[in-house]
């Protein structure tokens, strides 16, 4: 797989901890964030019950990347308690699941993002970059069901409207797209791409980018035909 050789814009590694339970898919990552230089694996565990406890005893990250589907306690149920201990980490899922339930009790639970492993090494990179960065990236197939479950709901009236461009931002994340695909699609600078979405956030009074999709779904601010 092709992947860019420049790394994460930071002079200290990016501290990363692992949570799956197949062997050779967490040597797998590892070995993609390895090549690629800035992250740094601090721990894999099999279990969420023991990364739990590696947490409770020190152990620290920047990042977390989670399955849902592991033995014992559910990614979803360990997700708040991640969440918990470490409030400044950003926490990926990263799983083979796509049913809707699961989807909106993650991001429910505080996920910041959520990947299906089908991706690919570039797309996985990228999406841990846009988590780092602050964003709430989604997976395409995600992005998608999100469109489809809030579709039938009725249009709430708000006198505080979306800009033309801000809606266009959100339309595209909504897509599935990525800030850096948004800012090409648009022939906007990422950095502006950034400062529609937080512009967005103020006005739908959301933390976070699936929030504010289907807050402007809600609202009637985008077009979902």
């Amino acid at each position: 797989m092709d992947m860019s050789d420049t790394p994460p814009a930071s002079e200290k590694p990016i501290r990363l901890i692992l949570i799956e339970d197949h062997a050779d898919f967490r040597e797998s990552v590892s070995m993609v964030l390895e090549r690629r230089g800035g992250y740094e694996c601090v721990g894999g565990f099999s279990t969420m019950e023991d990364a739990l406890e590696a947490l409770r005893g020190g152990l620290e990250a920047d990042l977390v990347l989670s399955d849902l589907g592991l033995p014992g306690m559910s990614g979803i149920a360990g997700i708040r308690k991640i969440r918990a201990l470490l409030p400044e980490a950003r926490v990926l899922v990263l799983t083979a699941f796509t049913d809707k339930a699961k989807v909106f009790a993650a991001l429910e639970a505080g996920a910041h993002g959520y990947l299906v492993k089908a991706g690919s090494a570039a797309r996985l990179l990228e999406t841990l970059e846009e988590v780092l960065a602050g964003g709430t990236p989604l997976d395409p197939k995600i992005a998608g069901m999100i469109l489809q479950t809030f579709r039938q709901l009725s249009p709430i009236p708000e006198a505080g409207e979306l800009s033309p461009r801000e809606r266009e931002v959100l339309q595209l994340s909504a897509k599935g797209l990525a800030r850096k695909e948004i800012a090409a699609e648009l022939e906007l600078s990422e950095h502006s791409v950034t400062e529609y979405i937080k512009r967005s956030f103020d006005k739908l009074h959301v933390r976070s980018l699936p929030a504010a999709v289907s807050e402007a779904i809600r609202r009637g601010f985008l077009d979902l035909s």
